[in-house]
């Protein structure tokens, strides 16, 4: 079964589907006088037909015990818990509840969870309306539990009518954390049929045993390698089943440990197109003997001319047929552009043209920038309008001479074979551009486009197809990452790149499977009391071949969304469980540390966040979240501002990390929900020579204190920097002059051997 719980306490009243929830809500509210209501409020619901739905769970010794479930929420659980204390309970609804029960029961207010779950009874949400009420000095807990039907039924429907078998997998791993099978979650009525099993029978069973095939044929790795990159995946597979080979093509969606699977059958549109291209040969054998007998009866009978006339009007009618076949084969179906394999094709010919000629091209390949947000935010068809008007467009600007064709997805390729010269390209590179980007209305919304492009010229930089795919391929890599919207020409020096990041980001991976990313600890120190108030926790590489690596030697792979995220997440991992240690050593201390746009765009970072710190035992106060600038005005600006709200609403303290180097306006500044600014090094490095630097930097502080921001210099490194920041009212440093990163096992020494430091010296570090 996969699920989640998502808890509501300030808008219940709206957030609910029922009009019981909240009569429910009301009588708590009406009955809450300044402490928890009696349970006697609410005999109504105890005792009325709404009982079926209410269940009590009583406080009992640090836990909680099923008192009495109703009919209706027996059903829905699958079983009845009544007299089981809460941890007896190990499946997954309940486990997803503990926290939420706890927290309500501790602050005495009344939440509204909605839990989402698929499984082999349930598809859809059921809202849980948890109340903390009393009787005498014992402490309940009131449930009314109801399913919201209208979207259950739906979600169901769609689920088992669906003419694709879909079964929901859980992973199974060993003891050393490795996936080595699955077991079935859920399966709706198509998957059960080719299983020839009952769906709820195939509850539980293993991948391995209803496809034992998969094992061999590469599925089990393509399953695993999905689940573990929380990556989708769609792919085409042939298997065995009822004695024959079936073509089918899968499509994996995890879901942290769940993978749901669709099985569709393209059996028969492979079988189609195979049909078709047995007519087109048997067309073209056809002509041919259709041709070869007009020769012959024109030659030995004359009289029949007509006959001969009725002969080649078929001819020509399959003629057409066939030119219609071919067309199909070659192009498009969307935009009506040649396609790759027929794009190549066309390539490979005028690459012959200009070879006999010696005369120079261009290939421009042409990628739409953010067109994943047109589909996700408009829907596929508007994706689609875009795509045709885009192409449209281009086709528009080019010569009759030139080839145009649609790679695939969002992108497109030009064989541009009048560029004589770069200037050339680069001129109807911007043609292109300019057509594209005028205004556009999808579903009456102006949708704003813009074009990343990369170009190769002929012969300088390949003299076949292949290599100026590639080059060009390169290069709009090269243009995406500069920041989209621009056209970038490919150098050779560009493929030594390509080739050394492709390394770089394989070594991180594994350096990051193999728990080589570990943090090291910088102290923030407090110049005014001479008190360290924390640590900043940076990134190592403990390079098993070059040694300890700073991220500035694999800081250029950051902008990969898997890289970034599995970063942070191993960054978060090591960072909570050193503070929990120190904290056993009675050393409690905070911790900032550096997140990307990439986390903050990730819903429920936050929630999961402080869920995490407060299974160790641990505050959202001893954690402080760095960001640049760059990250918080990225693209996504208004999720990633919501993240920070989330951060802020849990406790947590928000820093700007690098200040000054980056784009945020003072109107930015004023709204940003943070509680201080770092200072960014280069600043500090030019503040005891550059009148400027030292003016921009008192401008800043004093920005600071106006807002009523925390103000922290980075890189501090000699003692007349730190005077310099002193006299501008800095209090806060952090640099080489207090202490240099250290690992986490040195941590609680510095802290001990830091306190016993004499106040004289501490003063002489101020």
């Amino acid at each position: 079964m996969t699920s989640y719980v998502d808890v509501r306490s300030d808008d219940i009243e709206q957030t609910t589907d029922f009009s019981d929830v909240r009569d429910l809500y009301a009588v708590w509210l009406s009955a809450n006088d300044g402490g928890i209501p009696d349970i006697r409020h609410f005999e109504f619901a105890l005792a009325g037909p709404i009982a079926e739905r209410v269940m009590v769970m009583r406080a009992c010794a640090q836990t909680l015990v099923y008192d009495r479930v109703g009919r209706n929420v027996v059903a829905i659980f699958g079983h009845d818990p009544t007299g089981k204390v809460l941890e007896q309970l190990d499946n997954a609804g309940a486990r997803s509840f503990r926290a939420t029960y706890f927290e309500i029961l501790k602050s005495g207010r009344p939440g509204l969870a909605l839990h989402g779950n698929v499984s082999a009874t349930t598809v859809g949400i059921t809202e849980r309306l948890v109340l903390p009420v009393r009787s005498g000095d014992d402490h309940y807990l009131l449930c009314y539990v109801r399913p919201r039907e209208d979207a259950t039924n739906v979600l169901r429907s769609v689920f088992n009518v669906s003419a694709d078998a879909i079964t929901v997998f859980h992973a199974v791993r060993d003891g050393e954390g490795v996936i080595v099978d699955f077991s079935i979650a859920a399966a709706n009525a198509e998957s059960a049929r080719r299983l020839k099993a009952p769906s709820d029978a195939l509850i539980g069973t293993r991948l391995l045993k209803v496809w034992p095939f998969a094992e061999t044929n590469g599925l089990m790795d393509r399953f695993i390698r999905s689940v573990d990159s929380q990556l989708s995946d769609v792919f085409d597979a042939s298997y065995p089943q009822d004695g024959k080979i079936v073509e089918r093509q899968l499509r994996l969606a995890p879901h942290g440990e769940g993978l749901t699977v669709t099985d569709v059958d393209i059996g028969p549109t492979l079988a189609a197109t195979r049909a078709i291209e047995k007519q087109h040969n048997e067309l073209l054998q056809a002509n041919e003997l259709l041709e070869a007998r007009a020769v012959d009866l024109m030659t030995s009978y004359a009289s029949l001319e007509r006959t001969t006339n009725e002969l080649r009007e078929e001819i020509t009618r399959n003629r057409a047929l066939e030119a219609e076949l071919v067309h199909l084969a070659h192009h498009d179906g969307l935009t009506g552009l040649p396609n790759r394999s027929y794009f190549e094709q066309r390539f490979e010919e005028k690459l012959r043209q200009m070879k006999r000629a010696k005369r120079r091209a261009a290939l421009c390949i042409i990628d739409l920038d953010h067109f994943k947000d047109i589909n996700d935010s408009l829907g596929h068809d508007a994706g689609d309008m875009v795509l045709r008007e885009v192409s449209n467009r281009l086709r528009g600007t080019i010569r009759k001479s030139d080839v145009i064709g649609r790679l695939g997805g969002d992108e497109f390729a030009v064989v541009l074979t009048n560029a004589q010269d770069t200037q050339d390209a680069a001129t109807a590179v911007k043609r292109m551009m300019e057509a594209v980007a005028r205004p556009f209305a999808v579903k009456q919304q102006d949708v704003p486009i813009s074009l990343s492009a990369g170009v190769a010229i002929f012969p300088a930089d390949g003299r076949t197809s292949s290599e100026l795919m590639s080059d060009a391929d390169i290069a709009v890599y090269r243009s995406k990452r500069a920041g989209r919207g621009r056209t970038v020409f490919f150098t050779p020096s560009m493929r030594d790149d390509a080739e050394r990041r492709y390394t770089l980001l394989k070594a991180l991976r594994q350096a990051l499977d193999a728990g080589q990313i570990i943090p090291y600890y910088q102290p923030l120190l407090d110049i005014r009391s001479g008190k360290l108030i924390g640590f900043e926790a940076l990134a190592r590489w403990l390079h098993p071949e070059r040694g300890m690596l700073q991220p500035a030697t694999f800081a250029e792979t950051f902008d990969e969304p898997d890289i970034a995220q599995a970063l942070t997440q191993t960054m978060i991992r090591s960072v909570i469980t050193d503070l929990a240690a120190w904290d056993k050593l009675g050393l409690s201390t905070g911790v900032n540390m550096n997140v990307t746009a990439f986390d903050l765009r990730h819903p429920g970072f936050a929630d999961d966040l402080d869920a995490r710190l407060r299974l160790y035992g641990l505050s959202s106060s001893q954690l402080t979240i760095e960001m640049t600038e760059t990250t918080i005005l990225s693209r996504d600006a208004e999720r990633i501002a919501s993240t920070l709200e989330d951060l802020r609403r849990l406790g947590f303290s928000l820093a700007l990390d690098d200040f000054g180097t980056g784009y945020a306006s003072l109107s930015h500044l004023r709204s940003l929900p943070v509680n201080s600014l770092k200072i960014d090094r280069s600043f500090i490095r030019d503040l005891e020579h550059d009148p400027k630097t030292l003016a921009i930097v008192r401008s800043i502080i004093e920005l600071a204190g106006a807002l009523d921001l925390a103000i922290i210099a980075e890189g501090v490194e000699t003692r007349s920097q730190l005077e310099a920041v002193s006299a501008l009212n800095c209090s806060i440093i952090q640099g080489y002059l207090i202490a240099e990163p250290m690992p986490a096992d040195a941590v609680p020494d510095f802290i001990r051997d830091f306190g016993q430091v004499p106040a004289l010296r501490r003063s002489s570090i101020r």
